[in-house]
């Protein structure tokens, strides 16, 4: 991607991030990029251009983020990191604006669905890590839990959000370690 390509989608990024989907139009953008906006739809004709470019950056970068995280070394380690993520909130408003944008747009539904498969299949090495069984319903059970945590803490946003997450987190994963009989 060209380097104006990537300072749009930056830009369209940070727009999400301030100002949701709601607030997500070609205007902001090419004001946060410090472009015209006739410069911003050379390289994104559309706002669903532009949104397909911008989730897949969000999407790619979120999974890169979690490979980048997830080891696997204890259910207390691999809760701890999954708790930290979940109360990034910039991260979960991303999330959650990409979610509402893919109930308009076949193109951001079908980047959503990846994301999903993929934290499912991270899902399922974490716990396979762990020991843990790792069927399609746990490894959705711990993908749902997560999201929910994510979506709460950002709602409530309590000092000690981190914390509880990771508790909630370790009791799941004690409650399949014990369902699998360890």
């Amino acid at each position: 991607m060209s380097d104006r390509r990537e300072a749009i989608v930056a830009a369209g990024l940070a727009v999400i991030r301030e100002s949701g989907f709601a607030g997500f139009t070609q205007p902001r953008v090419a004001a946060k990029a410090g472009l015209r906006q006739s410069n911003l739809t050379y390289y994104f004709p559309t706002r669903a251009d532009l949104l397909a470019a911008v989730a897949r950056a969000a999407i790619d970068g979120q999974l890169a983020a979690i490979d980048a995280m997830l080891d696997g070394r204890s259910i207390e380690a691999a809760s701890a990191v999954i708790a930290n993520v979940a109360v990034r909130h910039e991260n979960t408003r991303v999330m959650m604006a990409l979610a509402q944008a893919a109930d308009q747009e076949p193109r951001v539904r079908e980047l959503f669905r990846e994301l999903a498969d993929g934290i499912a299949l991270r899902a399922g090495r974490l716990l396979e890590d762990l020991g843990l069984p790792s069927t399609a319903e746990n490894r959705f059970l711990v993908h749902a839990l997560s999201v929910g945590l994510a979506v709460v803490d950002l709602a409530v946003d309590r000092p000690d959000g981190a914390a509880r997450a990771a508790s909630v987190l370790e009791t799941i994963f004690t409650l399949l370690a014990k369902g699998s009989g360890e």
